[in-house]
């Protein structure tokens, strides 16, 4: 059986489902517990957007209806409509414009649903892609495919069949110049072929995927340690290091700095935090090693919290010398009216100018350089957002310095989560805590499949190091009943 259902009137593009086989529920490995269910089996198509673009879901063929949200766009919920002839139930939106969003079930509550959907401009149409490009992500230690089907030809339409292993093949028809998008969710570990056969093709284009998203992921990190802001500040910051685990089943992990280790488990596709304590101004680097055999390292700047005096001109500059070389420290201070960009400058020396922005009130960012200011009387500005603030300060250091250095600090942490103890130094065990993922801010931090480079924001030509945004695992939506089988080409 078939299904043709037009995204949209006048779309360029139409997408049937044909349900071949339902495969059996898959065991469980038993090497491992699945701390994160299933997600809702769900499919959403996407067409490029010439001009009029559409997206649908698919769900699964129970008679009562979902309720579909289309998160990021200004369309509303919708019920779904079940397709009695062919057993499913579908969802429309329309219009949707050029951008990235998130289908949404109502009642699904696994930390693997969440469906991501990408409407782009026909325009992109990228003919050294061919008419098949996959690409997988993973949500929740599940995988999610993506099969962006393309028609490069100038003037007919094209009918293809794209199968995925033996159970699933969607039938596509595509006008020229076009293509669409099909995103399913509910993909377990293993090897996957994907086939497209159809009009312009004398044997069919196959693409082979694998999806990796269970284990063996290291955790996204990020560490912060803020200085309290009361001008009578005499104790050291906390370290906090802050832990994404991507994977579908907890894991422990050993979180070691300035000489000091901690563990905390972290259940799968969550977030989880350890306090290391009190830690004296420096640099140091971070150390997390799970139980799975993943390790990370990043690092931690912590500022002269003794130093620290809130001025509300907002612009503070400290100055110390070091084994004979000079540390200049200059902090910035959430003053309003909000938002405010500033500019920041010292006489003689563009190589420091930077912008600075604060959106709300928060923690001060700073900056220290080690080595970089010779012996000398500076002068530094700080204008815009209603400030005009002008700071003079003296360094006298002997000459012989070492190699000029500049160090990385803390950022503008006004949407940062507090810490869930005082800031205080403590005899007892710092804490360990674990919580729901959340929602990943756009700055610093690591993704689970990525790199670990050190965390922060740019600031002009300054990069201002602190707290991390996690980009760890999102929680989401729903449990299902089927799941999608690998190995079965």
């Amino acid at each position: 059986m078939s299904i043709v259902h037009r995204l949209a009137a006048g779309a360029a593009a139409s997408v049937a489902l044909v349900a071949l086989a339902v495969p059996a529920l898959a065991q469980a490995d038993p090497e491992y517990p699945v701390e994160v269910g299933q997600p809702t089996l769900a499919t959403a198509v996407s067409v490029c957007d010439g001009g009029k673009s559409g997206v649908e879901v698919i769900l699964d063929d129970r008679d009562e209806p979902y309720t579909v949200r289309l998160t990021g766009s200004a369309l509303p919920a919708q019920k779904s409509t079940y397709d009695d002839e062919h057993g499913v139930n579908r969802v429309l939106f329309t219009p949707v414009p050029v951008g990235s969003y998130t289908v949404e079930i109502e009642g699904a509550d696994e930390k693997s649903d969440g469906l991501p959907v990408t409407v782009k401009p026909c325009k992109d149409l990228d003919p050294a892609k061919g008419e098949l490009n996959v690409s997988v992500a993973c949500r929740g230690g599940w995988g999610v495919a993506t099969f962006e089907i393309a028609n490069p030809a100038t003037g007919d339409v094209r009918n293809y069949t794209l199968q995925i292993n033996n159970p699933y093949a969607y039938n596509v028809e595509v006008a020229a110049g076009v293509f669409l998008s099909i995103t399913d969710n509910l993909y377990d570990d293993g090897e996957y072929v994907a086939t497209l056969r159809g009009d312009g093709f004398e044997t069919p284009l196959v693409r082979k995927f694998t999806v990796k998203c269970a284990s063996d992921k290291a955790p996204g990190v990020g560490t912060y340690a803020l200085c309290d802001s009361k001008p009578d500040v005499t104790s050291p910051a906390q370290l906090w290091v802050e832990l994404d685990n991507p994977n579908r089943a907890a894991v422990e992990y050993s979180v070691t700095a300035n000489s000091l280790t901690k563990k905390v488990s972290v259940p799968g596709a969550s977030h989880g935090n350890v306090n290391l304590g009190g830690i004296p101004a420096g640099d140091y680097p971070v150390v997390v090693k799970g139980s799975d055999g993943t390790e990370a390292v990043t690092g931690v700047s912590v500022d002269h919290c003794a130093d620290v005096k809130v001025d509300r001109d907002g612009l503070q500059v400290a100055t110390r010398c070091v084994d004979d070389a000079s540390v200049v420290t200059v902090r910035f201070y959430a003053v309003g009216p909000y938002p405010s960009e500033r500019k920041f400058s010292i006489e003689g020396t563009p190589r420091f100018d930077a912008t600075v922005r604060f959106d709300g009130d928060g923690v001060y960012r700073w900056t220290r350089h080690v080595g970089l200011f010779e012996d000398g009387v500076y002068t530094a500005h700080l204008t815009g957002g209603g400030l005009d603030t002008t700071e003079k300060f003296t360094v006298d250091c002997a000459k012989d310095t070492p190699q000029p250095t500049t160090t990385v600090s803390t950022p503008d942490t006004t949407t940062t989560p507090k810490p869930t103890e005082p800031s205080q130094p403590q005899e007892s065990t710092p804490a360990v805590t674990t919580s729901a993922a959340p929602v990943p801010p756009g700055d610093g931090g690591t993704s689970p499949d990525g790199g670990l480079p050190v965390t922060g924001v740019a600031v002009g030509g300054m990069v201002l190091l602190g707290l991390a945004a996690l980009g760890g695992g999102t929680a989401l939506l729903i449990v299902v009943r089927r799941r999608r089988a690998a190995g079965q080409g």
